[in-house]
C-alpha cells in the first residue's frame, strides 16, 4: 500500500477527507494578495505563499477536511434568541482539527519531521485544500468537496516527506461546480459578492467579529447573527444532506446574554470558537438583534445600555433603539 492508500485508509477511518499537495510556492496567491488586505491575519504575503519560510525541509503538504455538515434545530420559545453560526457551537473546532491531525500524523509520519496547523497557521488553508484537492472552488469562494460539500474545516501539515511517493491524483481547479448556480450571491445578506468580486467588509461573519463601532449597513446586515454565518452554506445544494441536531447555544437567549457575568461567559463560550473576541463583541451584536428583530418588549434592557461608557454598546443601543421607532 502507498503512501496515498494509507492516508485514505486513514482518513476514512477518522471520517474526515484527504489529500496531499506539493511545497511549492504559492505564486498566483502573492499576486492576488499584492492588492488584498486579509482580516484577522497578521503574517507576511511571503509567509503565507512560501512553505518554505515556516519549514526550510518541507517537501509536501497535507491538507485535511472534517466535515460539520450539521444544522441545528431552532429553539421555539417566547425567548428573543439570536444566531451563533453551526460551525461556532461547541467544543472549539481548532481542537477538534487538531487531533485529526495528530492522528494522521502518529499513524503516517511518525518518523518525518512535521508541523501542523488549524486555521492559524501560516499558509492560506483554502489554498492549500484546493492544492492538496480536497474540493474545487465555489462562488461562496468555500472549497467545495463533491461528495461531502462545503461545509468541512481545514486543517494542514507540512512535511519533508517526498511528494513523489504519495502518488497524489492531480487537482482539476478548473471544475465548476456551481455551473449556473447563484443562490449563495443572492442569499448573502452583506451583499458581500458584486461584480464577481468578494469584499470581506461587508461578510456578515465579518462584521460579527469586527471591533468598535459599527455602521448602520452594517448592523441591518448583521440581522439576528451574533457570531458568524453560514447563509451562504445553507443555501448551497451541496449541503443539502445536514444533519439535524440539536444545541441550544446556536440560538442564544439575548437577555441572558447581556446579563453573563464575565465568569458565566468564559464558562459557556469560551470552549467554542464564538469566544475568541469577547463577552463585549458579541453582546455588542446582541443587542443590534434585537434592534433588528423589533423586540419591542425588550426595550428597557436596551436603554440600560444607551448611557454605556463603551461606545461600541452605546452605539448599538441607540441604532437598536432607533429600529423599534420604526413602522
Amino acid at each position: 500500500m502507498t503512501m496515498y492508500e494509507k492516508l485514505q485508509a486513514a482518513a476514512k477511518k477518522e471520517s474526515i477527507i484527504a489529500g496531499v499537495g506539493r511545497a511549492e510556492p504559492f505564486s498566483e496567491l502573492k499576486k492576488r494578495l499584492d492588492s488584498v488586505r486579509v482580516p484577522f491575519v497578521k503574517e507576511s504575503i511571503e509567509t503565507r505563499t512560501e512553505p518554505s519560510l515556516t519549514m526550510p525541509t518541507v517537501k509536501s503538504l497535507v491538507a485535511i477536511g472534517v466535515p460539520y455538515n450539521v444544522d441545528y434545530e431552532e429553539v421555539k420559545d417566547e425567548k428573543y434568541r439570536g444566531v451563533i453560526s453551526v460551525g461556532a457551537v461547541g467544543e472549539d473546532y481548532h481542537r477538534i482539527v487538531m487531533r485529526k491531525l495528530e492522528k494522521i500524523r502518529d499513524e503516517l509520519l511518525y518518523n518525518s519531521n512535521v508541523m501542523m496547523f488549524s486555521d492559524t497557521g501560516p499558509l492560506a488553508d483554502r489554498e492549500v485544500a484546493l492544492r492538496c484537492g480536497l474540493g474545487a472552488l465555489g462562488k461562496n469562494l468555500s472549497v467545495i468537496n463533491d461528495t461531502i460539500g462545503g461545509m468541512f474545516f481545514i486543517g494542514y501539515m507540512l512535511t519533508d516527506v517526498e511528494f513523489e511517493k504519495w502518488e497524489a491524483p492531480p487537482v482539476n481547479k478548473s471544475v465548476d461546480l456551481c455551473k449556473d448556480c447563484g443562490k449563495c450571491i443572492a442569499a448573502c445578506p452583506g451583499k458581500a459578492f458584486e461584480n464577481g468580486k468578494f469584499s470581506y467588509e461587508k461578510c456578515v461573519s465579518y462584521i460579527t467579529q469586527k471591533k468598535g463601532v459599527l455602521g448602520r449597513e452594517e448592523c441591518f446586515a448583521l440581522g439576528r447573527q451574533i457570531y458568524g454565518c453560514d447563509v451562504c452554506q445553507r443555501v448551497c445544494p451541496y449541503n443539502k444532506n445536514t444533519i439535524k441536531g440539536f444545541n441550544e447555544y446556536a440560538y442564544p437567549d439575548i437577555e441572558k446574554l447581556l446579563n453573563m457575568s464575565g465568569r458565566e461567559f468564559d464558562r459557556i463560550f469560551k470552549p467554542t470558537a464564538a469566544g475568541w473576541r469577547g463577552r463585549r463583541t458579541l453582546q455588542r451584536n446582541a443587542i443590534i438583534a434585537l434592534g433588528n428583530m423589533r423586540a419591542r418588549a425588550m426595550r428597557s434592557v436596551i436603554e440600560k445600555f444607551v448611557e454605556d461608557s463603551r461606545e461600541d454598546i452605546s452605539s448599538a443601543a441607540k441604532y437598536a433603539l432607533e429600529r423599534l421607532r420604526e413602522n
